[in-house]
């Protein structure tokens, strides 16, 4: 099962305390995925399609915790974003109960209407109403990647109002959602670590932010320690250069001229280069007598260097 799954299948589970949001998260879910349809009898009946058993019960739980109205679901065979079975809830709506009717038709026909915004601001005053509102569109069109690899967090809708709507909305919780157009949809999208964990953390998602944060602590603890071997292995490889060039112009010097030619303290330096091939600057240091700092005997060893370049070339 993908993170995405998980993470769809724990917010399905979430039933809200206050009746402002679970109308607010039911607006999302109706707003994406709902249609208001001629019924055989004349009246109308409501329609949502989900993507997996989890939001279609939850859909149903919403209607009748809201609007106490009955309701069935089947599932059908069908390709839609690449899934082949899901899921239809459908109401008979009595045509008697104008309040639900409205409500309704408010949710649903402001797709309809050439309007700047698709939300119905009624249901979206409170913050509480907004996090269950993306919530619900989490539900019907989010999707979001594994930890273990690229950070990825997305909102697919093909509308282009309910997109602004809704990068506004994240915007009011700091998270700063980017939007790009991808063939005939538009994607509300977050690529940073701390921008997922905060927006799983504004929809509820709790146990889905902790296996992320895990996920997210351990790669940053592999990835600073593969930094810190490879600084280390840097180093390493530059002072087994130094150390290889630096005795490779001793030798030469030995071979030609003496040691004896050097004045006293580059002298001992060079010694004691030879003796330890593999030493760092700073064990060499140590094993000078006096002792001397990292700094002390690297600017030693470049005159050592700078001395015996001068002392072949004029021979």
């Amino acid at each position: 099962m993908s993170f995405s799954s998980d993470v769809r299948n724990e917010l399905a589970r979430i039933i809200p305390e206050k009746e402002c949001c679970r109308k607010a998260e039911l607006a999302a879910l109706l707003a994406i995925s709902g249609d208001l349809v001629g019924g055989e009898d004349g009246r109308r009946v409501l329609r949502v399609q989900a993507d997996n058993a989890a939001t279609a019960r939850k859909i149903i739980t919403l209607l009748k915790e809201n609007y106490q109205v009955p309701s069935t679901v089947k599932a059908l065979e069908q390709k839609r974003f690449k899934r082949k079975r899901i899921y239809e809830v459908n109401v008979l709506l009595d045509g008697e109960d104008e309040a639900l009717n409205k409500e309704l038709e408010e949710i649903l026909l402001l797709r309809e209407k050439e309007t700047t915004s698709v939300l119905n601001r009624s249901l979206l005053g409170r913050t509480c109403c907004k996090r269950a509102y993306l919530r619900g569109i989490f539900l019907s069109r989010g999707s979001i990647n594994r930890p273990e690899g690229e950070y990825h967090l997305e909102l697919l809708l093909n509308d282009s109002r309910m997109a602004l709507a809704v990068q506004k909305m994240l915007d009011k919780f700091a998270l700063e959602p980017g939007l790009v157009e991808r063939k005939n949809y538009l994607v509300v999208y977050l690529k940073e670590s701390e921008k997922i964990v905060d927006f799983l953390r504004v929809v509820e998602a709790s146990r889905a932010l902790l296996n992320f944060e895990n996920v997210r602590i351990i790669k940053s603890v592999r990835n600073n320690v593969n930094r810190q071997v490879n600084c280390e292995t840097a180093n390493l490889s530059k002072t087994i250069d130094a150390s290889l060039r630096q005795i490779e112009l001793i030798r030469r010097l030995l071979e030609e001229q003496g040691l004896e030619i050097l004045p006293g303290n580059l002298r001992d330096l060079a010694e004691m280069r030879m003796s330890y091939s593999d030493a760092s600057l700073k064990e060499l240091g140590a094993l000078l007598n006096p002792p001397l700092s990292k700094s002390g005997v690297a600017y030693r060893m470049r005159k050592l260097e700078e001395t015996i370049k001068e002392i072949l070339q004029e021979d």
